[in-house]
């Protein structure tokens, strides 16, 4: 389904660790694809990662370090 919701994510590093939504808290096991693009002068990145439920895609706006939530699909691994 896709969204367009703004999130909490905890990072250690660069790495998203979990994802607080909707007031619950999902921790990420699983790291797939990580990419970056520009719009203008603001750099994006985007993560997809899996919970034990979710697949999540999030996008990270570098300039008012935003979290958004783009994409969720349930059944994770």
């Amino acid at each position: 389904m896709k969204m367009n919701e703004t999130v909490t994510v905890g990072i250690v590093g660069s790495v998203p660790k979990y994802v607080i939504w909707k007031g619950r808290n999902h921790t990420i096991i699983k790291i797939g694809l990580h990419h970056h693009y520009r719009e203008g002068s603001t750099l994006y990145h985007i993560f997809s990662v899996a919970t034990t439920t979710l697949f999540l895609r999030l996008k990270l706006n570098t300039d008012n370090l935003q979290w958004t939530l783009e994409k969720i699909e349930e059944n994770g691994i």
